[in-house]
């Protein structure tokens, strides 16, 4: 394997001897150079980068790994396909070091001999990308004569600002990009990292250093087919028809799936699903078909708008329409939980986020909480600096109705996004324009706006849900008591008809109690993906993947919720860190350590030389002496070990998310967990974490607890 470290700040690499996996390359690199005891944005603080290792469809995903300026602890996210084009340089994985003096592009040139290269571009600072696609388009004019199928992962506008930034990539072919395959790695503000730690807006990669083994590849598929006992491709598509068309649903992909199979477990207004007769979210679900499915597969499914993420995969899971990608998580985030049930509302407004770049999923979260912190009177439009929103059922009592409140709620999701990227005060020649417009906006929409206020809250939001909550209940205390004493000024009518009555709080509520989000440490936070799942807000090592059971609808007793969950974590980094799409889980969990055995054969002779202790830490001898449960097992342990350093798995502190859970027992028919919860309150849930946590940590080997 070839594995190289950047220095940003001496524009130079050095090779790193050694043979790992993309995560377990993150992992090493982290504890060498102790990034525990820095600042997250320290340009300490590696980057780290590998790609896939099989050569088998859905295996050429990119692996980011980094300490999150969100969650506070390591944490990872993924990228489809680009992987693929980055073993054309001839590079393994990718480490990032320093901080460039300008903003810069780095290009990894791998025509002929490798060489790196650095690109200032101190105009992405002062603004003139207005948005990822902006800058995309850009790079594409630049490396289309080197090489027209070059790719480029990137950061957008919000990165420079706030700690939710995503990282985004689009398939380059002939020199343009490929409509609907655009791709993103957004979770745990990776792109935040990036820039704000390096100074680095992205890394262009190309070249002619991979040589494809066909005998090899060969090889593989028998080893799937003897498994499967059907040909490969057949074996591939029998596993993933969700992903591709489902004959059942009659649709594709996770949007059309996952909003035909959710049915009123769907969250919708900041996740006051539990609170909603279940006759109402039946209605809205009916709507979701009618405005939202129903579209999706008119204008994407019937017509085949299918593509891949850029490697050769005959799923084609990227579902588009109007050249727009959809996706489940990133339109239920901007749509139903923020009230907004029709698809060309909540088109803008993913665009709209996605174009700044940031993680569509926590800025979702984000503003639904700060949509119903004005619908119960926490906070007012002068100071937030939008109107406000349509956040009652009843509101949506007709089909004129549901499309005029969703099309409002778009419009003022669009400037909340604007305004935390680009404020108010904000000067810089190529944003005086943006920022303009903006003022001119809320002098349009709202009588007396405080500007002080605006600018004070944009500096909270910029950080994340929690740390914006706890700041509030300092600035708004007052308002705070008279949520608690039931006095006139909070509309307490409202806040009481979503509020449910499966669990009580025991303290006086706050800004925190109205959001969705899961703790780690004093200071780290990240939103759950969008499913009204129980494992979703259990205090794991890692949160807001799929590291958990997030199957909706259910509710374990908590030693069975351990032992899934361990089961879905174990999965599901096996794959991160073998670089796999997830999508593909099904076929090739069962032959994977064969698979492995296979690719590494060749590595293994090269590696011969070799130091036996090089061999014992991460070279070949390792993964071949070890099973990958075995080995995920090992990689757990190590983010434990590097997660106590920086944290500790934090008691629920929201009373939204007390009440998901204790309101997931009624609704989901665990009588016995609903009755605890009803007469014990807080006693009852911190018993069903513990007993969690307790088994959660026995089957890892390690002590998580609260």
């Amino acid at each position: 394997m070839r594995n190289i470290l950047i220095d940003a700040s001496s524009k130079t690499y050095e090779t790193v001897e050694g043979t790992y996996l993309p995560l377990d390359w993150g992992m090493k690199l982290h504890n060498d150079y102790e990034t525990y005891k820095e600042d997250v944005y320290s340009d300490k603080n590696i980057f780290c980068f590998g790609k896939g290792v099989l050569p088998i469809i859905g295996g050429h995903r990119l692996i980011f790994s980094f300490r999150s300026p969100l969650w506070k602890g390591f944490h990872f996210s993924a990228m489809g396909g680009a992987g693929y084009t980055l073993q054309n340089t001839g590079l393994d994985n990718i480490a990032i070091k320093g901080r460039c003096e300008k903003p810069s592009l780095i290009i990894l040139n791998g025509n002929g001999n490798f060489s790196l290269e650095f690109k200032e571009l101190e105009e992405f600072e002062q603004g003139k990308f207005k948005s990822v696609y902006e800058l995309n388009d850009y790079l594409i004019e630049q490396y289309k004569q080197i090489d027209e199928n070059f790719r480029a992962f990137m950061v957008g506008p919000s990165a420079i600002t706030t700690d939710m930034a995503g990282i985004y990539s689009q398939t380059i072919k002939n020199g343009a990009v490929v409509e609907g395959s655009e791709d993103w790695a957004a979770r745990g503000g990776c792109g935040s990292a990036l820039y704000r730690c390096h100074n680095v807006i992205g890394v262009v990669f190309f070249g002619d250093n991979y040589q494809k083994d066909i005998e090899k590849e060969l090889k593989l598929k028998k080893i799937v087919e003897t498994c499967h006992n059907k040909p490969y491709i057949e074996a591939v598509l029998s596993n993933t028809e969700k992903y591709r068309y489902s004959k059942k649903t009659e649709t594709g992909g996770t949007f059309g799936n996952n909003y035909k199979t959710a049915m009123d477990l769907t969250p919708i207004f900041n996740w006051r699903t539990p609170f909603i007769e279940k006759d109402d979210r039946l209605y809205f679900h009916d709507k979701i078909l009618k405005y939202f499915v129903a579209q999706f597969d008119e204008e994407s499914i019937i017509p085949k708008n299918w593509t891949n993420c850029g490697e050769p995969c005959p799923v084609a899971c990227k579902k588009y329409r109007k050249g727009m990608h959809v996706d489940y998580e990133p339109y239920e985030a901007n749509g139903p939980c923020l009230g907004i049930f029709d698809i060309y509302a909540v088109d803008k407004v993913v665009h709209a986020v996605d174009s700044l770049g940031m993680d569509a999923i926590e800025f979702g979260n984000l503003c639904a909480w700060v949509f119903e912190l004005l619908n119960v009177g926490l906070l007012k439009p002068e100071e937030v600096g939008i109107k406000m929103p349509y956040f009652d059922v009843e509101d949506y009592d007709t089909d004129e109705n549901i499309l005029k409140c969703s099309n409002h709620n778009a419009e003022q999701a669009i400037t909340l996004a604007n305004l935390i990227v680009y404020g108010i005060t904000e000067n810089k020649e190529n944003t005086k324009e943006i920022t303009k417009e903006l003022i001119q906006s809320i002098q349009k929409n709202l009588e007396n706006p405080d500007y002080e206020k605006i600018e004070q809250l944009i500096s909270l939001l910029r950080k994340d849900t929690r740390y914006a909550g706890k700041e509030l209940n300092e600035i708004y205390k007052d308002r705070l008591h008279e949520l608690n004493t039931s006095d006139c000024d909070v509309k307490v009518e409202k806040f009481r008809k979503y509020k449910s009555n499966c669990i009580e709080s025991q303290e006086p509520l706050n800004f925190n109690d109205f959001a969705v989000y899961v703790a780690f440490g004093h200071n780290g936070q990240i939103s759950p993906t969008m499913y009204w799942a129980i494992g979703n807000y259990i205090p794991y090592l890692i949160q807001g993947k799929y590291l958990t059971y997030y199957q909706n609808g259910v509710f374990l007793e908590p030693e069975e919720l351990a032992t899934l969950s361990v089961k879905g974590a174990t999965e599901e980094i096996t794959l991160e860190n073998l670089g796999i799409c997830r999508f593909h889980r099904k076929w090739i969990l069962p032959v994977l350590d064969e698979l492995l055995a296979e690719v590494f054969k060749d590595e293994e002779k090269m590696d011969i030389s070799k130091s036996d202790e090089l061999n014992e830490v991460n070279g070949v001898n390792y993964y071949l002496s070890n099973n990958l449960h075995k080995v995920s097992l090992n990689l757990l342990e190590k983010i434990y070990s590097y997660d106590l350093k920086v944290g500790y798995p934090h008691v629920i502190e929201s009373h939204r998310v007390k009440e998901l859970m204790a309101c997931g027992a009624k609704d989901f028919e665990n009588e016995k967990w609903a009755k605890k919860f009803e007469e014990d309150g807080d006693k009852a849930l911190d018993e069903y974490i513990s007993r969690v946590l307790a088994k959660y940590s026995e089957l890892l080997g390690i002590s998580w607890t609260l």
